[in-house]
């Protein structure tokens, strides 16, 4: 009888507690039961009553919450039933959660829940603070009043991670710089109330949407509506992280940005000799990578299309020069890229002061322009000796008759020399002893002048108050000739000063008083004389010449006239006697004619007169 029971409750081991609760009738009683309430189950269970449904396994995180979802059903028969108790089992013995918590086992008090409601026929069951112990089997049992209790045969397996499993990212195999583009992130996880915290690499509008999959697990997925990939995003990781409980766990996906060309630049040697000819190449980061280039010169002029372009015989004036690249997403140029052309010293000149006062010091600095720089300088007098190999040379009291000094610059490619360069001396004014006064005809003074900047001259009588000017003639950068000519009246010396803004001078200058001057005054003196008095004279004369003149042509006016008044007489007499009568025409004529004679010998007497 003892075996019949151990056959007994190893088929049906949820119900060792009512096995006790019948310990007090005899062996054979309880073997009856065990298979009368075997029996009830496996018919209910046939007939679809009694069923329950919940995954075979779920996993839980360590220190999480696991979900495990349960729906049951009963034979209500048509009745309505309000009390309920739900139990689940942990290993088919330990109560860890009872409808009398006072039933539960301490491991397990605190740490479930049924979140299903029982009228509803929801058993799920949540178990927080989830550690490996918790790990087994798990069954549901209902007890309902006026009803019956029933264990369901289903069951569910924990176990239990230590590690969450890994986020999973999902993008566009190929995305387009500066265009926006969406991402996602599933999280899988078996606790809805303590969702973990999820993080993204980039930035972006962020949203979440839970789903439940198979086997009772759940998935949240994490949206970056707003996150616009950039170039520099090119092969880098878009990650997505997330924390369960201190525990982080990433996904990622490496993104393919496609942009334009951009960082375009010109490609070539570091530094190239003047004379001797470069390939230059046009470089770009782009993706795809640029398929088709262009050069253009300073002045935008197209040179050619192609990766590369040969310079023939650059010089130290070859233009910058630069180039465009082209791809599926668009172009962009590079900045004027100028050759680094290596050539020997040009240009090269002294360089100093302006100007320095005579007896100061002056230092002289060597100028060129080579590429790379001169390295070295000699530095020459104007008769070729070297005089110092220094960048720089000084030159102590300088004077007016400093030479002139010329540098020599050196670089790796060559040398070359400056002209001869003669500084600008300042000082006052000297006036030179040739400076002198001589009398002729004129009497001239010559004042000689050496200064500079140049000076100004005043000349002064033995009347200082009153001056002089005179004209200049300027000899060469420093020396000046002032000239001062006069008549009579000349004084006997004359002061010639000179002064510029660094000083005066000042010489007596004694001016020979020559007679002959005043011979040739008195001379033209009496010439002026003679001329006035001889056209006064004339003047006389053709005065009386012309009262002579008028005198005569009255006369003959007078006798012309009587000679008409008796010729007219006469031609009455001939009219009456019928005798003559167009005389009178020949004698008007004649008349008129020896007029007109004696008209023009008056006119040419005058002229004759008058000249």
């Amino acid at each position: 009888m003892i075996a019949r029971v151990n056959i007994c409750l190893p088929l049906y081991q949820p119900w060792r507690q009512l096995q006790h609760e019948v310990l007090n009738f005899d062996a054979e009683m309880v073997f009856w039961s065990c298979l009368f309430f075997l029996w009830l189950r496996v018919s209910s269970a046939n007939a679809g009553e009694w069923s329950a449904k919940m995954p075979e396994s779920v996993v839980g995180l360590s220190g999480s919450c696991v979900l495990i979802p349960c729906t049951f059903s009963y034979p209500a028969n048509g009745k309505t039933y309000t009390e309920f108790t739900g139990i689940w089992y942990h290993e088919y013995s330990t109560v860890v959660y009872h409808t009398d918590t006072s039933k539960i086992i301490d491991s397990f008090k605190g740490r479930t829940s049924l979140i299903g409601d029982l009228h509803q026929n929801n058993c799920s069951l949540n178990i927080s603070s989830l550690s490996n112990s918790d790990a087994g089997s798990f069954v549901f049992r209902i007890e309902i009043k006026d009803l019956n209790k029933y264990s369901y045969g289903e069951k569910v397996s924990i176990s239990v991670k230590e590690t969450p499993e890994n986020p999973t990212v999902s993008v566009e195999e190929e995305v387009t710089s500066g265009k926006p583009v969406n991402a996602t992130c599933a999280v899988s996880h078996s606790c809805p109330s303590d969702l973990p915290r999820v993080t993204w690499s980039h930035g972006g509008k962020q949203s979440s949407t839970s789903q439940p999959q198979n086997h009772g697990q759940w998935k949240l997925t994490y949206y970056s509506l707003t996150f616009t990939p950039s170039r520099e995003d090119h092969n880098k990781l878009l990650i997505c992280s997330a924390e369960f409980n201190g525990k982080n766990v990433t996904g990622h996906k490496t993104l393919k940005v496609k942009y334009p060309p951009y960082n375009v630049s010109v490609v070539t040697k570091p530094s190239v000799k003047e004379n001797d000819s470069v390939e230059l190449s046009c470089s770009s980061d782009s993706n795809p990578p640029a398929n088709s280039y262009q050069w253009f010169s300073l002045n935008g002029t197209m040179l050619a299309k192609s990766p590369t372009y040969k310079l023939e015989r650059v010089s130290r004036h070859t233009e910058a020069i630069s180039c465009t690249a082209f791809n599926t997403e668009g172009k962009n140029c590079s900045g004027p890229q100028k050759m680094n052309v290596l050539y020997p010293p040009y240009n090269v000149s002294v360089v100093t002061k302006h100007s320095v006062k005579e007896n100061d010091s002056v230092e002289l600095s060597c100028s060129s322009d080579s590429n790379p720089p001169a390295n070295s300088y000699q530095w020459f007098s104007l008769n070729g000796t070297m005089l110092a190999k220094s960048p720089t040379y000084k030159l102590e009291r300088v004077s007016r008759h400093t030479e002139a000094i010329s540098c020599t610059a050196f670089n790796t490619e060559g040398k070359n020399s400056s002209g001869p360069r003669k500084l600008n001396i300042l000082y006052p004014p000297e006036i030179k002893s040739e400076s002198s006064c001589m009398s002729k005809i004129l009497t001239v003074c010559v004042c000689i002048v050496d200064s500079n900047p140049p000076s100004e001259v005043k000349w002064f009588g033995p009347d200082s108050s009153k001056s002089f000017s005179s004209t200049s003639i300027k000899q060469n950068e420093s020396l000046t000739i002032f000239t001062l000519q006069g008549w009579l009246g000349f004084p006997e010396t004359i002061l010639c000063f000179a002064n510029n803004s660094l000083g005066s001078s000042s010489l007596t200058l004694e001016a020979p008083q020559n007679g002959l001057i005043y011979i040739v005054v008195a001379s033209a003196f009496a010439v002026v004389l003679v001329c006035i008095l001889m056209c006064v004279v004339r003047r006389h004369w053709n005065r009386a010449v012309q009262q002579t003149v008028m005198k005569n042509k009255q006369t003959q006016m007078k006798t012309t006239q009587h000679k008409l008044d008796l010729e007219n007489s006469k031609e009455e007499e001939r009219s009456d006697g019928g005798f003559y009568t167009n005389s009178h025409v020949y004698v008007n004529s004649v008349g008129d004619k020896r007029l007109l004679s004696s008209d023009r010998a008056l006119e040419d007497e005058v002229v004759y007169a008058n000249t």
